[in-house]
C-alpha cells in the first residue's frame, strides 16, 4: 500500500478531505523525523515506538568479491510495534 491509498482510505474512515490527510501525514513524518534526529524516541499508541540507536563500527564484507570493508559507526532507526499490533497481525 503506498501513501495515496492510505491518505484515501483515511480519508473514507474519518470523513476528512484527502488534502487535510495528506498535510497532517506530512507532519506527523516530520515531527517523527525531527524527534528522532534529536535523539528522542515517539511512541503512538496501538502502533508502536520509534528509537533512534547508535551502531557500533565493524567489519563488512563485499559480497561480490569477499574483500573486508570497515563498516563506519552510524545511527539507525529502530520500530517495535505495540503488543496490540503484534498478536493481531498474528491472527
Amino acid at each position: 500500500m503506498k501513501k495515496p491509498d492510505v491518505i484515501k482510505q483515511i480519508a473514507d474512515v474519518s470523513g476528512l478531505t484527502q488534502s487535510d490527510i495528506n498535510i497532517a501525514i506530512k507532519a506527523l513524518v516530520k515531527v517523527i523525523q525531527n524527534n528522532l534526529k534529536n535523539g528522542e524516541s515517539v511512541s503512538l499508541s496501538g502502533l508502536g515506538s520509534f528509537k533512534s540507536k547508535d551502531r557500533k563500527a565493524r567489519q563488512g564484507r563485499n559480497p561480490k568479491t569477499g574483500a573486508i570493508v570497515p563498516v563506519p559507526a552510524g545511527k539507525k532507526v529502530s520500530f517495535k510495534p505495540t503488543t496490540t499490533l503484534r498478536k493481531l497481525i498474528q491472527k
